[in-house]
């Protein structure tokens, strides 16, 4: 059963097969290539148990309890800057916005949720890999994020200056998936665990109240699983993925549901996905941190990935996206004070107790700029 959204796409590359099937002017060459484009575009089916849900998602569980402040509670990013921890305003100068600086004790944080998520998976028998950001379209093409259309949230290189092609990488999944490209892998090894940590550059925008601030930006920090597995063992793995992110986030202390979610909702690549949602405090909602998904072959196939004759399954899930599991941190665990108790579980890597003790650098405009510098400085 394929979404509602991938009928359409489905119904029209059908269409533009067809047509070329019945070419008769074309060379076998010709066809074959123009095939081979239309259908790499095809979606993948999806789960069976799925169907019923329509187009509304299922929340599968709810872990821990709304927390309830005796006080107004301040969203992440209103409360990491009154701390000076989070520098996001004035930024159009230099970088935009959606972008941001963490400072001060926020960078030591940050550090510890990276160092912690890793060593969790370390233990877990997860392979380190250190990616490339800078990727050919093809293969994020082929990884089921479209690079091509305004709705693309590809951020693309100068094709004039660095040559046609080149994006940057939106998850360090395509990367890891481009590592086993054109592979035949001993069925022995199988399934292999990778996981990486890289930077994350996504164009995407939002008008919703809720997503400012850094629970949607250009550009984060990641800690990606990513699962390569023979076809009967990608349900499991997807299982094993959701529980480990379980794992990390109940160590946190903080409220969170996990929705299956609705057709409608997939992405071209995927055949189940699971969303992890956390009560975000501040915002007074469900905000989603993390997802897994089963691609089934849909990677494989692109990117000739194979065990054998047959093409293997892969899956991959957020075991840590910085900006959205600081935000649930910072609102759920925030004081009165306007300070944030760290969960016992990181106190040992990041060396204190308490985030917003210490106050982040203070930065102060300078006063006298050439008339010709048009932009904002700072000095620390």
């Amino acid at each position: 059963m394929l979404s509602i959204k991938n009928r359409v796409i489905s119904n029209d590359l059908s269409q533009k097969i067809l047509k070329i099937l019945n070419e008769k002017n074309l060379s076998n060459i010709k066809i074959n290539e123009e095939l081979i484009s239309y259908i790499s575009k095809l979606p993948n089916i999806v789960h069976p148990k799925i169907k019923k849900y329509d187009n509304n998602f299922e929340i599968i569980k709810i872990v821990g309890e709304i927390k309830k402040h005796p006080f107004k509670a301040m969203n992440g990013t209103e409360l990491l800057s009154e701390k000076d921890l989070l520098k996001i305003t004035g930024l159009n100068y230099f970088c935009g916005e959606r972008s941001y600086y963490f400072t001060g004790d926020l960078t030591k944080f940050e550090q510890a949720l990276i160092d912690f998520t890793v060593q969790k998976l370390l233990k877990k028998k997860f392979i380190l890999l250190s990616v490339p950001d800078i990727l050919y379209d093809n293969i994020i093409e082929s990884c089921g994020m479209p690079t091509k259309g305004t709705r693309s949230q590809i951020f693309k290189l100068n094709s004039d200056i660095y040559g046609s092609g080149w994006c940057l990488s939106g998850t360090s999944e395509m990367a890891i998936a481009a590592f086993f490209m054109n592979s035949n892998l001993n069925a022995k090894m199988l399934p292999l665990y990778i996981a990486a940590v890289s930077r994350c550059y996504r164009a995407e925008i939002s008008n919703l109240a809720a997503e400012k601030g850094i629970y949607r930006v250009h550009q984060f920090t990641k800690v990606e699983m990513f699962g390569v597995c023979l076809p009967s063992q990608s349900d499991e793995l997807l299982e094993l993925f959701r529980e480990i992110q379980e794992e990390l986030f109940s160590s946190y202390d903080i409220n969170y549901r996990v929705i299956d979610m609705a057709p409608c909702e997939l992405e071209k690549k995927a055949y189940r996905k699971y969303d992890i949602e956390a009560w975000m405090p501040g915002l007074n909602q469900y905000g989603e941190i993390s997802s897994c998904t089963n691609c089934r072959d849909y990677q494989s196939r692109r990117l000739n990935i194979r065990c054998g004759t047959e093409f293997v399954h892969t899956v991959n899930g957020t075991a840590c996206a910085i900006p959205r599991i600081v935000n649930a941190i910072a609102e759920t665990h925030q004081t009165k004070q306007g300070r944030v108790e760290i969960p016992i579980a990181l106190r040992s890597l990041v060396g204190f107790d308490v985030l917003g003790m210490k106050r982040g650098p203070n930065m102060r405009r300078i006063q006298k700029i050439p008339k010709n510098l048009k932009r904002n400085c700072y000095i620390f």
